[in-house]
């Protein structure tokens, strides 16, 4: 039998956002008190509103003091929860009481971490063809966590957003296309939630956009190193 104490349970991602899609899962956030472990799904669950238990729900577990020690850092992750998190357990106003995180000054570093995964990405698929579709996925990955990066400095607020890459402003558009990009998504979807991947994704698709998305990740980096320099 778990132990632990729930502190706070909060809805965050496109459902928060009023965004929902039939591809939308339920992100849901989880704090527990330090030290006790975590409680049951089912303890958590049972918080939903009924209008959102037709979601497949994920839940995002973490201690109280990790959502603490993330706002004193200015994660990007704090910034998502203080901007869009609906509390539906919230007894003691945890992230309320939290304030504003720090400034986020990580988009830089967290970029080229990301550009680094992606630059393994043509060597993957090239060794194995079989793993066209996890590394599509991966493409979305990178490019979601990229786009939420850089939308700190180049976008008035930081975007959170699924299609956050097409959104960005100071920079030449994204040069995938939406279906394109809407292939990756399903490619990660597909290997984390199960089910079929998209048709036409293979050896070719993966080389080709990573082919036209070097030199634009390349040219983000670069904005952004120069956005910081001049902050």
């Amino acid at each position: 039998m778990s132990k632990g104490e729930l502190i706070g349970a909060y809805i965050f991602g496109s459902v928060a956002r009023g965004k929902q899609d039939h591809l939308s899962d339920l992100d849901l956030l989880a704090v527990v008190r330090n030290g006790m472990g975590k409680v049951s799904d089912e303890a958590v669950l049972s918080t939903v509103p009924e209008e959102f238990r037709s979601f497949r729900s994920s839940i995002s577990w973490y201690g109280a003091a990790r959502i603490e020690q993330m706002f004193r850092n200015g994660e990007l992750f704090a910034w998502h929860l203080f901007h869009e998190t609906v509390p539906i357990f919230d007894p003691s106003s945890f992230i309320k009481h939290l304030g504003s995180p720090a400034p986020y000054r990580d988009a830089v570093l967290d970029v080229c971490s990301f550009r680094k995964v992606m630059m393994a990405i043509p060597e993957e698929v090239k060794a194995n063809e079989r793993n066209a579709i996890y590394e599509a996925g991966l493409i979305y990955a990178c490019l979601r966590n990229i786009a939420m990066s850089s939308s700190w400095s180049l976008c008035r607020l930081p975007d959170f957003s699924r299609y956050s890459v097409f959104n960005l402003e100071g920079i030449d558009d994204c040069p995938i296309s939406r279906s394109e990009f809407e292939k990756t998504m399903l490619c990660r979807m597909a290997g984390q939630r199960g089910g079929d991947p998209p048709d036409g994704v293979d050896k070719d698709f993966v080389l080709h956009l990573h082919a036209r998305l070097t030199p634009w990740l390349e040219a983000l980096q670069a904005k952004l190193e120069k956005v910081e320099r001049r902050g």
